[in-house]
């Protein structure tokens, strides 16, 4: 049996298109998603794909710096290890590969929809979040019934007031740029949401991201962003205003149906805990876990950086490589 493992760059856009072909995947898995976040981070950027007969796996990573040693993560969004069918040797395969490419460490997402966590040991397998999931190959019906008598009534009259939402990319881009930073930075929004102006442009350019926003009496009051591939859509982010908050049940209800509407068959509305969590369940989806993996490829130089900061370099369960988190 053949095996291959090799890194598409991001100035191999066809080459990375091409390793996703025929395999189920999230907008985060995307040349263009990965590149956008490029322009924030500007951290090397790769498709990992692995071969062997006729599977095929890939995952994005980006690989950063610290101390003279180079560990990978995975880009913003959902993403993860994500194939066209199993292979028992694909584990041991990658985890060679990273050893043979220098990594100390990796922190990689699983896809909640798409979990290719069976392939890792169990210790290194960590749950952090749920993910709360919409099936809209549901009929239209079935979906208002599924909602919580809460959000039913938070969306009565959704048709009329749907009818002027603006949907003018140009001008909710400004919106957005405008209001992003202080808004993540007011819901104690962690750095990676410190987007550049270059990712938010290019993102909101691409075909296949939607921005839709809610007006008031004074303007926009708020403006939420989705984005999707043939398997999946994905609720990206919201911003509004002091007073536009009550516009994101009537935002995430249009981003449902206009995503049903082009046949996408599911929609990610993502995680989130407390407050967050509850209201994204109101929706009536179903709930997965969110999972990631961490894994230690060079376990001397892993343990010397973490001694160095006086950091147990056995505790796996907090903020992963534990070395990055003391800097």
């Amino acid at each position: 049996m053949s095996l291959r493992n090799r890194c598409i760059p991001l100035d191999r856009p066809d080459q990375w298109r091409q390793a996703l072909a025929g395999i189920s995947h999230s907008f985060g898995h995307t040349w263009e998603n990965c590149y956008a976040m490029s322009l924030t981070t500007g951290l090397p950027t790769y498709l990992y794909c692995f071969e062997s007969d006729s599977v095929r796996i890939v995952c994005p990573i980006t690989e950063r710096r610290h101390a003279g040693v180079t560990d990978i993560a995975k880009p913003f969004g959902f993403s993860g290890f994500v194939g066209n069918g199993a292979c028992p040797e694909f584990a041991a395969s990658w985890k060679l590969f990273a050893r043979e490419q220098g990594y100390v460490c990796g922190y990689l997402g699983l896809n909640p929809l798409l979990d290719y966590g069976g392939h890792f040991e169990p210790d290194e397998v960590f749950p952090y979040d749920t993910v709360h999931l919409l099936d809209l190959r549901l009929d239209s019906r079935s979906l208002w019934e599924n909602l919580s008598s809460n959000r039913k009534r938070q969306l009565r009259g959704w048709e009329e007031r749907s009818a002027g939402f603006i949907v003018d990319t140009t001008v909710l881009a400004e919106f957005f740029l405008a209001n992003h930073r202080q808004f993540f930075q007011s819901r104690g929004a962690g750095q990676q949401y410190r987007f550049s102006d270059e990712t938010l442009a290019f993102l909101f350019g691409l075909d296949r991201v939607l921005l839709v926003g809610a007006a008031g009496a004074g303007g926009i009051e708020a403006v939420s962003v989705f984005a999707w591939t043939d398997d999946v859509g994905e609720y990206l982010f919201n911003v509004s205003l002091p007073g536009g908050k009550d516009h994101g049940a009537d935002l995430i209800w249009y981003g449902a149906t206009r995503l049903r509407e082009l046949g996408i068959p599911l929609f990610n509305l993502g995680g989130g805990s407390g407050g967050v969590g509850e209201s994204k369940r109101r929706y009536g989806g179903r709930e997965l876990p969110l999972r990631c993996i961490k894994q230690i490829y060079d376990h001397g130089r892993y343990a010397r950086l973490c001694r160095e900061l006086d950091i147990d370099p056995e505790e796996r369960t907090g903020y992963f490589p534990a070395y990055h988190a003391a800097v």
